[in-house]
């Protein structure tokens, strides 16, 4: 029989250990209104997290100094419920949000990596910060809430087929539908795209990787290059973040014996104090204390605890 999806719920009172919580995403403020209370249950669906929320007021926002420095590359669709109606929300992790917004009592978000949700909804940048109001977004709220009260309980084996589902219905909803032209730029872009993500996928060992290389073999020109790296926030950006993703790989893996410094210089970085940096600013902890929990993880699993179930949020997001 197929094994339940990792589902995790948290309930706090501690205002430092939600806002460590948030701080992966946004920044968070905190009003002085006691007792503070909240509750939230995150189901990780393969590409896909859903996250039921019950909280007490607080105020949320994403800057630029946020984004320069996690780099995320997701959105989130947050269905906000008040006494008197639902509200769809569109976040690209890309862009700003500058002003802090309370938010609702009662959220449901779905969060996506960017490559899933623009694959579904091309122009899907043209949302963000907006509520959507449309009425065909209805049956898209609904299937939002309705998810997060079964995800919980979903078979592994039914979590691939429940987000295929959901994104399908995000394209359908959503999608603006461009013209024939637009979409065979799109389509043409999307495939350049795909093709140097993998060529960087492929080279995150060699050192020389960067603009010149990329462009070298895959045949663009820089300047096509940088303008579809952009919303990843560059080239050198997304080539720091897919090696950072391959350490916490790496350190995660209680069974990867190889020293710090050889995986960071397994991944072309310059030095171990340079990856140390990176890595820290990037996941809030250093390399040594990852893989210091993933060998405690590992312990506890030999005593028949099961900390596998338990992986940060953090690591959820990053591991979409």
């Amino acid at each position: 029989m197929s094994k339940a999806v990792a589902s995790r719920l948290l309930r706090s009172t501690d205002r430092g250990i939600w806002s460590e919580r948030v701080g992966v995403m946004f920044e968070a403020q905190f009003g002085d209104e006691a007792p503070f209370d909240i509750s939230v249950e995150s189901t990780h669906l393969g590409r896909v997290i859903v996250s039921d929320m019950r909280t007490s007021p607080f105020f949320f926002a994403r800057r630029k100094k946020k984004l320069r420095t996690d780099m995320l590359d997701h959105f989130m669709l947050r269905v906000d419920a008040t006494a008197s109606e639902t509200v769809l929300n569109v976040v690209d992790f890309g862009q700003e949000l500058a002003d802090f917004a309370p938010i609702a009592p009662h959220n449901v978000s779905i969060i996506l990596p960017r490559d899933v949700m623009t694959d579904a909804v091309p122009d899907a940048e043209t949302l963000h910060g907006r509520v959507v109001p449309d009425a065909g977004t209805e049956l898209l709220k609904d299937f939002i809430r309705l998810l997060s009260q079964h995800a919980p309980t979903l078979r592994q084996d039914q979590a691939d087929g429940t987000a295929t589902a959901l994104v399908d219905l995000i394209g359908a909803t959503l999608s603006r539908r461009p013209l024939a032209l637009d979409r065979g730029r799109a389509a043409v872009a999307r495939a350049v795209t795909l093709r140097a993500q993998q060529f960087i996928r492929r080279n995150l060992h060699d050192p020389r990787l960067g603009p010149d290389l990329i462009v070298a073999r895959i045949g663009v020109s820089r300047s096509t290059l940088y303008r579809l790296f952009e919303p990843f926030g560059g080239v050198a950006a997304y080539i720091l973040e897919r090696r950072l993703e391959q350490a916490y790989r790496a350190l995660g893996d209680s069974r990867d014996l190889r020293l710090i410094g050889t995986i960071a210089h397994g991944l072309g970085f310059a030095s171990e104090s340079q990856f140390s940096r990176s890595f820290r600013q990037r996941f809030g902890r250093t390399p040594s204390e990852v893989r210091r929990l993933a060998r405690d993880g590992a312990d506890a699993g030999e005593r028949g605890e099961s900390p596998l179930n338990e992986r940060p949020f953090a690591a959820w997001l990053q591991g979409l």
